[in-house]
């Protein structure tokens, strides 16, 4: 009998901070991240591991399992029991090549593989990226629903903040960064209603009141709009543990 409930995640921090819960942790048993649903459902594309120089082991995994295509080729055998999405990474644009599309990541750029690569960007906030991502988020529900049941999705809607806390003071993101993420946002939620949509509607939820909750200055990954006060990763781990049990 296994001692642990097995848990993955194909998403961001946001859902990844979660699992810092010292209940939630020893059930981590993949995670998925820095990769786009366009990305995910393509064929592999081909790319020397060392090429990829990154400092952070972490970062450098994500670059290659992103080409590699391994998250959902590997999903059978991992045996979970639980899977929770996030879409936050789908800030990245896409990058189309002969035959597939790899995630343009902060770690992709990092490694320097942009150079010479004769790929061609898919800008997010476009039609075309929204048009990929329905259609990615079809292939990725097909492909889960294959080795564990749609009942056995979490979708944690999460979103992009409009406002920060920063100890006591409230603060307002500024006006082009604040319409920035409203774009997103719009986007997101077509991801995920998308996603949902296509696991037939049993998939489980996660979906906190945006207006509610900030971002918070003093994350430990810096002020982003999608990095969350503690308020937030509180009210979302209640759901999470209520969800899988644990």
């Amino acid at each position: 009998m296994r001692q642990w409930m097995r848990l993955g995640i194909f998403g961001s921090c946001v859902t990844r901070d979660l699992f810092e819960d010292p209940a939630l942790k020893p059930s981590l048993a993949r995670y998925g991240s820095r990769s786009s649903l366009i990305s995910a459902v393509a064929p592999p594309v081909g790319l020397a591991a060392e090429r990829v120089r990154l400092q952070s082991a972490f970062q450098r995994r994500c670059v290659i399992e992103d080409f590699d295509k391994r998250f959902l080729a590997q999903l059978e055998r991992e045996r979970l029991d639980w899977l929770v999405v996030d879409l936050i990474d789908e800030r990245f644009d896409v990058l189309r090549t002969p035959a597939s599309f790899v995630t343009c990541s902060s770690a992709y750029d990092s490694a320097g593989l942009r150079d010479g690569d004769g790929f061609a960007r898919v800008r997010r906030l476009t039609a075309e990226a929204a048009g990929l991502l329905e259609r990615a988020a079809e292939a990725f529900a097909e492909r889960v629903t294959a080795v564990l049941p749609a009942e056995r999705v979490i979708v944690h809607r999460a979103h992009w903040m409009t406002r920060y806390r920063d100890g006591e003071q409230l603060h307002a993101f500024a006006d082009d960064r604040a319409d920035f993420a409203a774009h997103h946002n719009a986007a997101l939620v077509h991801g995920y209603d998308a996603l949902e949509h296509h696991l037939g509607g049993r998939a489980a939820t996660i979906a906190l009141d945006g207006d509610r909750y900030l971002a918070d200055a003093n994350h430990r990954w810096a002020l982003e709009p999608y990095h969350y006060e503690p308020a937030y990763n509180a009210a979302a781990l209640v759901r999470l543990r209520e969800l899988v049990g644990i």
